[in-house]
């Protein structure tokens, strides 16, 4: 039996490269340093290739940040959004937005807080490709937020005529606000009485209720 011809590496990647593996390693590069002052060379160093290499595989550091981002939302985000889509009182599932989100701003002591918030946060171009899907990523949050509350609407826990537009944008500054306090090292409990004032916004409407906690 004739053996295949190996497979051909690409000039200037070294043997062994994992696109997976360099992903992993960039994340802990950015949330140490933020996207503004990664440097390509801080990322070869920490991956072990060379910059040809990372341009190959993720065209720049942009790209390599979105990959980053990508990854980042499916792995720890995805969950969160699919148990609040689950829930069908509004009350609770904004709640339960909340208590997921702090869960996952606590629980790796080296990644406290949100990567996109933070490298939101001390991003320079807003106007820029990274800005852009940072924006999508927030803008996604509030979406699917007003959403929820104007079903609560409809559905009679929620009174006609709330504001759900500025209460899912109040939701989400307050995530904001939990990543920060959260990266400054801010106790999970403390995180939960912050979170506990937002749902004090949302007003019941007489039809369904959300159970008391």
């Amino acid at each position: 039996m004739s053996k295949a011809a190996p497979e051909a590496i690409p000039r200037g990647r070294r043997r062994g490269f994992d696109r997976q593996d360099a992903i992993d390693t960039a994340v802990d590069v950015f949330w140490e340093n933020g996207y503004e002052s990664t440097s390509v060379t801080q990322l070869c160093a920490a991956i072990g290739i060379n910059p040809p290499s990372l341009y190959a595989a993720f065209g720049s550091k942009a790209g390599l940040f979105l990959d980053v981002v990508d990854h980042y939302e499916r792995t720890h985000w995805d969950p969160v959004w699919d148990a609040f889509e689950r829930e069908s009182l509004a009350r609770v599932a904004v709640r339960r937005l909340l208590d997921d989100t702090i869960e996952v701003f606590t629980a790796q002591e080296k990644h406290r807080g949100c990567l996109v918030t933070l490298s939101t946060v001390n991003l320079a171009d807003r106007e820029s490709e990274v800005g852009d899907a940072l924006t999508a990523i927030g803008d996604d949050g509030i979406r699917r937020t007003k959403a929820k509350l104007d079903f609560g609407v409809r559905d009679g826990q929620i009174p006609p005529g709330t504001d759900t537009l500025a209460l899912a944008q109040a939701v989400a500054m307050m995530i904001d606000g939990l990543a920060l306090r959260a990266h400054w090292g801010v106790p999970a409990d403390n995180l939960r009485r912050l979170a506990a004032a937002v749902l004090e916004m949302i007003p019941e409407g007489g039809g369904r209720r959300a159970p008391a906690r």
